[in-house]
């Protein structure tokens, strides 16, 4: 009897765990990308500033915000995500706020920097280490899942904070989703944050043991033992190929696609395509790790990158452009999960925080770097892609065939 009320107990607070885990991400929406585009033409024309001036200030502000992580990663690892989560979500209503107040390129540059590292480096890094403590097994899927909350942001946030830029203004925008982060996040938070399963008389996975496995050997890599680990740079590699190829294709796919003869409605329309593969894929790729591992994964992501890319350079309108846009969005939902449970899967949970948030300054790097090559041509853009893609294909096939964990 008591075993049964002990697997129950496992299985509701794991389920608590990954339903908070999902909200969690999709408070983060104000700071993601998705949030903010829908401000950066009102914030422009209200601080008469240009259009390509207010970009610049988010990337800006992108790469110095995430610059935090590591330490925010420090942090998680000594405190747990539990005793964190009311600092990370007052930290994003007060980013809101901030942003609310900008009245020149300097205040607003300093705006998207506390943005996007409360909502990135904070609330996203909190969130996703919990997940990472209560899920072994059952990472890859409850990953998945918890990013889900990104794409449900997206389809939310914009649309009901519309009316609000467009009538009282972006500023009011601003308060609103500070008070909704507010309202939202503390609550749940407080109520369902969690640190190790340990400390509530729960077991990891919902309590449950999938047929056939055994249980994943104890492990805890510290930072500088991972970046001595092939690991750690195949993972690397993932993360700038995600967010650099994604970033920049994504930049660019309007163009690209004027270019093969494809009318601006069309590509459009295309990148709804991709956003709906990348969904199907993030959930996809949950349950092909859960089973075969994330680094065999990511070399199937890696294959889908290489297609896309080839499939721009050489014959872009292949299936009227499907081909090269849902293979793009697949690709994306793909090694965003792979990078997520991956590194987890080969180093433990320890001094997991740090080492995630050492690969969020990386992956931020790729996606402020992805889109530069387009300076020198789209076809040395495609063949830096490539050969970083072959590189980190190599580094995956030499770590699967000398295989431990950490190697």
């Amino acid at each position: 009897m008591g075993k049964s009320v002990a697997a129950t107990s496992s299985t509701t607070s794991g389920s608590i765990v990954a339903v908070a885990a999902l909200i969690g991400v999709f408070a983060t929406t104000p700071g993601q990308t998705v949030g903010v585009s829908a401000f950066v033409d009102p914030i422009a024309s209200d601080l008469g500033l240009g259009r390509t001036h207010v970009l610049v200030l988010y990337s800006a502000g992108t790469f110095l915000g995430i610059l935090t992580a590591p330490f925010v990663g420090r942090l998680i690892d000594r405190f747990g995500p539990r005793r964190l989560i009311v600092p990370a979500v007052a930290a994003v209503a007060a980013a809101c706020g901030v942003m609310s107040l900008a009245g020149d390129a300097w205040s607003l540059g300093f705006g998207f920097l506390v943005l996007r590292a409360a909502a990135i480096a904070g609330l996203s890094l909190v969130t996703m280490q919990m997940v990472n403590l209560w899920f072994d097994r059952f990472r890859g899927r409850v990953t998945a899942l918890a990013m889900m909350g990104l794409a449900l942001g997206g389809l939310v946030i914009p649309p009901l904070i519309e009316p609000i830029i467009q009538g009282p203004g972006w500023r009011t925008a601003y308060i609103v989703q500070a008070a909704g982060v507010l309202a939202i996040m503390l609550p749940v938070g407080l109520a369902f944050y969690r640190n190790k399963p340990e400390q509530y008389g729960a077991a990891r996975d919902f309590g449950r043991a999938l047929a056939g496995t055994t249980a994943m050997p104890a492990i805890g890599f510290t930072l500088a033992q991972s970046l001595r680990t092939n690991a750690f740079w195949y993972f690397s590699a993932l993360t700038v190929l995600s967010n650099g190829v994604g970033t920049a294709l994504m930049l660019d796919h309007v163009r690209a696609m004027a270019e093969a003869g494809v009318a601006r409605d069309s590509a459009i329309h295309l990148l709804g395509a991709m956003t709906t593969v990348q969904a199907i894929a993030t959930l996809c790729s949950g349950s092909l790790i859960d089973r075969f591992g994330a680094r065999p994964v990511g070399l199937l992501g890696l294959g889908l990158l290489g297609f896309s890319v080839t499939c721009l350079w050489i014959n872009p309108l292949l299936a009227g452009g499907l081909a090269y846009a849902m293979t793009l969005g697949a690709m994306i939902g793909t090694l965003q999960i792979v990078y997520s449970a991956g590194l987890a899967e080969s180093f433990g949970l320890t001094h997991l925080g740090t080492i995630r948030g050492t690969l969020f300054v990386v992956g931020v790097s790729g996606a402020a770097a992805g889109p530069l090559a387009f300076l020198w041509s789209p076809v040395a853009a495609y063949a830096i892609f490539l050969g970083i893609a072959a590189v980190a294909a190599t580094l995956g096939l030499v770590g699967m065939r000398f295989g431990a964990k950490g190697t």
